[in-house]
């Protein structure tokens, strides 16, 4: 069925607003984009794309926190009407005022606006006040930022919001002690707003901080009505629920009927695990709630699949607001996938799929790193980190109960890293202005004791408090590590470096051992062989620098042997204890490769906050963020899925970066995925020396901009300047 309204939908990227009025959409002026009102519904389409590539599309219905059930049942079904004019190509999200998602709030800058009220001609009215009512309007977030009316009252108050109040021609501006910078710049910037189009320029902007006096703070209670600053409440409002587990994953599948019935599946979650003419619902502590539908479901099930979900929500105890997002078969995205154990994507144009979990993991060079990205995501080009070509400086510290400098062994010949233990690399080199510049790498060994562990860390500290100036520091845990890391081993072949289970097993006389060169290639030793192993899914020239590498440490002391996956001699199996059997998966149980899963998402940039009796709080940017997104005096994190990038402004306090370790661990615990603060690749970039590799995930970059960017002083100095006379 199709509609009129959605005649021209998705016809050009952009945003496009339609509001529920007598069950029937209704176009909304675009000089109320981001202004919605509480006792409505809405459809909001964002659509993505250019010439060179198909168009994609985000189908949002938003309900406000007063609209009635017969606008959310509209907005849900006119939402499915939408998306059979686009083809079946978007994703669905439900949006609850007050409970928005990231990527939904991205698309209003400075801040999305709610509006009391719901009126079925109020679509394309501009609000004007001609400053004859009191209003106190609060403001929430920093990077996502939301604008509410709330009682003009004292008891609105509380220390952790920003507040405007309006009081005939008067703007007061009320901001907590502690507010980010990039935070002050938004609520002036709204204030600002508020006086040219809301008061026709009339109204006087006055600004209560904590470098105000007494006085301007009881103008600002006067004007109010009541209350003082000593009276500000703790907020203490959540947006959490219960859940059987907070950071557990789930996966059902659906079985049709009046009841809901639901059939838990087991991890690993495979995309082969859905069936095309089945329903699935996929429940994230983090991202909400999915509900996957194949493409062979009956058409009344799709249209009809909020039903499903509604029931879901209230079978959990799930408080309405609750993020939903449908995915169809074959237009799956990326947030979906990464709770998935692999997933092949069909790129348009390609000869073949690309394969998430391996695209990017080892590139050969930034080139193909980026090609990787352009179809299947930013994150796979995270692994070019290359500052240089790795003919710098390497001191080497390995941590095993006490430290040992192996800094002349490491650089007169082959590489080798115990499995049980950490080693601490300081690798120093000229950067562009020809400057010293440091990276600290910390290898963490699979096997390595908890001991060993913090040894590192605190080692890695010391040294970053020595160096000061120009220093990234790197986290690499085995079997994840960098192309740059790689190439300061002095060997010609890749990857560099041999990875041994331990000290004493690395010479073994006539046992076994097993050696991990990479994904699929693997070295075996006996006494007087050495087996190289080279798997059915590994390329020549993987298998080439396995060999080369193989010869280089082994030299003319011992037969070298290779062999390719299936045709392994019995000799082979006898010296790893006898073959195994096949698995399903056609790899031998018992002998499998580790392969390390790539965690594919897309990028998203998340502002963390620490409270003076130190909780720690996460506020995601949308998916469009830019550097303008960075606040000079905040902690960031950027999530590629396989790596962490931690951002570190300049003005950043010093219990927030001393509390780095434990933000990242409870930012990794809490999201669901299969990563954990010991597998995850961690980098610690500061503002000023973004790596080119961190830089790139941005739109565009500038290195002035902090430099360039207007004082928080001459903001408020400019809005108090553009005051009426």
């Amino acid at each position: 069925m199709e509609h009129p309204a959605f005649s021209d939908a998705g016809s050009s990227p952009g945003i496009e607003i339609w509001g529920i009025d007598k069950f029937e959409p209704m176009a909304v002026d675009a000089k109320m984009y981001g202004k919605f009102f509480n006792a409505d519904s809405y459809i909001v389409l964002k659509t993505t794309g250019d010439n060179k590539t198909p168009y994609s599309y985000d189908a949002h219905f938003w309900l406000g926190g007063k609209t009635t059930q017969d606008k959310k049942g509209s907005a849900a079904i006119l939402t499915v009407t939408l998306d059979d004019m686009l083809g079946g190509r978007a994703v669905h999200h439900r949006e609850v005022q007050g409970h928005e998602s990231s990527k939904f709030l991205g698309y209003f800058k400075p801040a999305i606006r709610y509006l009391d009220g719901g009126t079925e001609s109020g679509f394309n009215q501009v609000e004007i006040n001609a400053g004859a009512e009191k209003r106190l309007l609060k403001l929430s977030g920093c990077n996502n930022m939301r604008i509410e009316e709330v009682p003009a009252e004292a008891s609105s108050l509380t220390k952790s919001h920003c507040f405007i109040l309006e009081v005939d021609h008067d703007i007061f501006v009320l901001m907590p002690e502690g507010a980010k910078a990039l935070q002050r710049r938004k609520i002036i910037s709204v204030a600002n707003d508020l006086r040219d189009d809301y008061h026709n320029g009339r109204a006087t902007i006055e600004i209560i901080d904590e470098f105000s006096s007494d006085d301007d703070f009881s103008q600002f209670f006067e004007a109010l009505g009541s209350g003082s600053k000593d009276e500000l409440a703790e907020d203490d409002s959540t947006t959490t629920y219960a859940r059987d587990s907070m950071t557990e994953v789930y996966l059902f599948r659906v079985i049709a009927g009046d009841e809901l019935d639901l059939v838990s599946l087991s991890k690993p979650y495979k995309q082969g695990s859905l069936s095309s003419s089945e329903v699935y619902i996929l429940d994230t502590p983090c991202s909400g709630v999915y509900i996957w539908i194949g493409k062979d479901v009956d058409d009344d099930t799709k249209k009809n699949y909020n039903d499903i979900v509604q029931k879901y929500l209230d079978s959990k105890g799930y408080p309405d607001w609750v993020q939903v997002t449908r995915v169809s078969d074959g237009i799956e995205c990326s947030n979906f996938k990464q709770y998935f154990h692999n997933w092949d994507t069909v790129v348009a144009g390609s000869r073949s799929a690309v394969a998430e979990s391996d695209a990017g993991y080892f590139s050969a060079d930034a080139e193909e790193s980026q090609a990787a990205a352009k179809q299947i995501g930013k994150s796979a080009a995270a692994r070019g980190f290359m500052p240089d070509n790795g003919e710098g400086t390497l001191t080497v510290t390995r941590i095993a109960g006490d430290q040992e400098d192996l800094s002349e062994s490491f650089q007169s010949g082959v590489a080798i890293l115990y499995q049980t233990e950490a080693y601490v690399f300081k690798y120093q080199y000229s950067d562009a202005n020809g400057e010293d510049a440091y990276i600290l790498y910390y290898w963490i060994g699979a096997e390595a004791s908890s001991e060993d562990k913090a040894a590192a860390k605190e080692l890695v500290s010391e040294m970053e408090k020595e160096l000061e100036g120009d220093v990234t520091v790197v986290k690499v845990p085995q079997g994840k590590e960098s192309k740059h890391f790689l190439n300061t081993f002095k060997v010609v072949c890749t990857p560099g470096f041999m990875v041994s289970p331990t000290r004493e097993g690395s010479n073994p006389s006539g046992g076994r051992c097993l050696c991990d060169l990479n994904e699929h290639l693997y070295s075996s030793h006996t006494k007087e062989t050495v087996y190289v192993w080279n798997g059915k899914d590994s390329n020549t020239s993987e298998q080439e620098a396995a060999l080369k590498f193989v010869e280089t440490v082994v030299k003319d002391k011992k037969d070298i042997v290779t062999v390719d996956q299936g045709d392994e001699p019995d000799e082979f199996w006898e010296m790893l204890g006898g073959a195994p059997e096949e698995s399903e998966e056609g790899t031998r149980s018992g002998w499998k490769a580790a392969v390390s899963r790539r965690v594919t998402t897309d990028c998203s940039l998340t502002a963390v906050s620490l409270s003076i009796a130190g909780k720690i709080g996460f506020e995601e940017s949308g998916p469009d963020f830019t550097q303008q997104d960075l606040s000079d005096d905040g902690v960031y994190i950027l999530d590629t899925g396989e790596e962490l990038y931690f951002w570190l402004g300049k003005n950043t306090p010093e219990r927030v970066k001393a509390a780095r370790e434990n933000i990242l661990k409870e930012y990794i615990e809490d999201d669901g995925l299969d990563r954990t603060a010991d597998n995850a690749v961690m980098v610690v970039v500061k503002q000023g020396k973004e790596p080119k590799v961190f830089r790139r995930l941005f739109p565009t970059w500038d290195v002035d901009m902090w430099d360039n960017q207007t004082s928080y002083e001459d903001i408020k100095n400019e809005a108090k300047a553009s005051n009426p006379n």
